[in-house]
């Protein structure tokens, strides 16, 4: 008798010390729920930003940790081998593919979504978004389209990219908070607490016509 009591002690403290791991992990994922926004800013005050989304206005904390970067428009000239770059494309009929806009990530950034897949926002229009480092940078001259021919280099693959000089080309810096200015469009990634409460982990201040 003594040992089925032990035995069933035994259960009741295993079944307890599970239950309290499940909720510490459940806890843990409810303080971390990433939150991705898109907007212009209304007001920066302190810690608080405040950005008008498509979906209403989000608040969000702003703390130590937040990185700041601002999109800054280069020329096509300035695009090199060795740069960490995002590119938006479509595939052409000779297997290249035909850049509609381009931007180099800040340093810091190296290796971000590292990859070739259909553009996100927009799965069904054929269009592209490849994050990879340029390997090779080409003047080239394709259907009287004078660019760039950007070979692109990424985990598990190669891409060609021509890049025309009519698109839009910006670079993104590290900055600070005096950037974050009323009416500036911006996007930003934030984690939400379980009480609710957003805190911004990136803000990048987008580029006018980005």
């Amino acid at each position: 008798m003594k040992h089925i009591v032990a035995c069933g002690v035994t259960r009741i403290a295993i079944a307890r010390s599970i239950g309290i791991v499940l909720l510490a992990s459940a806890w843990g994922f409810a303080q971390t729920s990433p939150v991705a926004v898109r907007g212009k800013i209304i007001s920066s005050k302190g810690q608080e930003l405040i950005v008008s989304s498509p979906n209403g206005d989000v608040k969000t904390s702003l703390t130590d940790g937040t990185i700041i970067r601002n999109e800054v428009p280069i020329k096509l000239s300035e695009i090199g081998s060795g740069m960490y770059l995002g590119t938006t494309a479509t595939k052409q009929a000779d297997g290249s593919f035909l850049a509609s806009e381009v931007h180099v990530f800040s340093e810091d950034q190296r290796g971000t979504g590292e990859g070739h897949r259909p553009l996100g926002s927009d799965p069904q229009s054929g269009a592209t978004m490849t994050n990879a480092n340029v390997e090779q940078v080409e003047d080239v001259t394709v259907k009287d389209i004078k660019g760039r021919l950007m070979s692109l280099k990424y985990k598990g693959g190669e891409v060609k990219v021509l890049v025309p000089p009519d698109i839009p080309i910006v670079k993104r810096v590290v900055g600070d908070r005096s950037l974050l200015l009323a009416g500036a469009e911006v996007s930003l990634q934030a984690t939400r607490s379980a009480d609710g409460v957003l805190s911004a982990s990136q803000i990048t201040v987008r580029a006018a016509g980005r």
